[in-house]
C-alpha cells in the first residue's frame, strides 16, 4: 500500500504573512482533505499564531537564505519519498495535482500581457517562479537545495535579500520550455568544473500551476495555484471570498498568539 503523503510548507516572517498564509492554508485543506501543513519561521518572539504546526530555524539571515533554510529544514522533517509543496503566502490552491520526477518548478516566459503582446520583463534572467516549488524528499533533492542556499549564500546582499532564490533556481534548472510541461536532468553544478548528483527536474507552466489572476472575476477552470503577486497582491481577498475563505488582518493572527 502506497502510504506517501503530500505536504505543504510555508516560510514565514511577521504578522502580514502569517495573516495572509491562513488563508492559504485554507485553500490547501479545502482542495486537499489529506494535506500535512507545517509553517516554518525564524521569529523566536514571534506574535503571531497559525493552528497548525510550526517550527523554528536560527534567526538573522537574510531572507532568501532563511526561506531555503526553512525549505531544507522541512524536506529533513517529512518521510523520505514524500512529496512537499513549498508555497507563498499569497498563494491560493485552487485544486490539487500530481508531480513527477525529484523537484518541479513553474516557468514563465512574461510578467504581463499589454494588449496581445507578452511583456518578458524579469522572466528573461528568472525564467522560474518560486512561489510554488515542490519536491520529493530524497538525496536528489536535499544536494538541491543545499546547492541552491550555498549558491544565494555566495550572491551580494540586495540578491541576498531579493530574488536570489529565482536567480540559483533559473541556474539549477537551465532553460525554460517552449510550452507545456518538460522533465529535465541537470547536474547539480557545484563548480565549473566538477558537478553533483543528478536531479530530475520538472517544468510546469505558470499558466496552469503558478497563475497570476490580471483582473477581479477570471476563469479558475485548468488552474491549480493562483499566486498573487506584485500589484496583483489586492485581488487575493476577492478569489478568497469566492472560494468560500476566511480572510484575515494582522491583528487577527496576533489575537490568537
Amino acid at each position: 500500500m502506497n502510504t506517501q503523503r503530500t505536504h505543504y510548507c510555508y516560510f514565514i516572517r511577521g504578522a502580514k504573512h502569517a495573516a495572509m498564509a491562513r488563508t492559504s492554508i485554507e485553500s490547501v485543506q479545502k482542495a486537499d482533505a489529506l494535506a500535512n501543513v507545517m509553517v516554518i519561521t525564524d521569529e523566536n518572539d514571534r506574535n503571531w499564531r497559525l493552528e497548525v504546526a510550526t517550527g523554528c530555524i536560527a534567526p538573522g539571515q537574510p531572507i532568501m537564505l532563511a526561506n531555503i533554510e526553512a525549505q531544507l529544514g522541512a524536506l529533513f522533517a517529512i518521510p523520505r519519498g514524500d512529496r512537499i509543496i513549498f508555497l507563498d503566502t499569497d498563494t491560493l490552491l485552487l485544486e490539487g495535482f500530481a508531480t513527477q520526477g525529484d523537484m518541479s518548478v513553474t516557468w514563465r516566459d512574461h510578467v504581463k500581457v499589454v494588449g496581445e503582446d507578452k511583456v518578458e520583463g524579469i522572466a528573461g534572467t528568472m525564467p522560474y517562479n518560486y512561489g510554488v516549488l515542490v519536491a520529493r524528499s530524497c538525496q536528489a533533492t536535499i544536494e538541491a537545495f543545499i546547492w541552491l542556499r550555498e549558491r544565494v549564500r555566495r550572491m551580494c546582499p540586495p540578491h541576498q535579500q531579493w530574488y536570489g532564490n529565482q536567480l540559483a533556481l533559473a541556474e539549477l534548472a537551465g532553460s525554460r520550455p517552449e510550452s507545456g510541461t518538460r522533465i529535465d536532468r541537470r547536474l547539480i553544478p557545484w563548480s565549473l568544473t566538477a558537478y553533483g548528483n543528478p536531479v530530475e527536474i520538472e517544468k510546469l507552466p505558470c499558466e496552469q500551476y503558478n497563475w497570476t489572476p490580471p483582473r477581479v472575476g477570471e476563469k479558475l477552470a485548468g488552474k491549480y495555484v493562483a499566486h498573487f503577486k506584485g500589484h496583483s497582491r489586492a485581488l487575493m481577498e476577492s478569489y478568497a471570498k469566492r472560494l468560500g475563505l476566511g480572510w484575515y488582518s494582522e491583528e487577527s493572527v496576533r489575537e490568537a498568539a
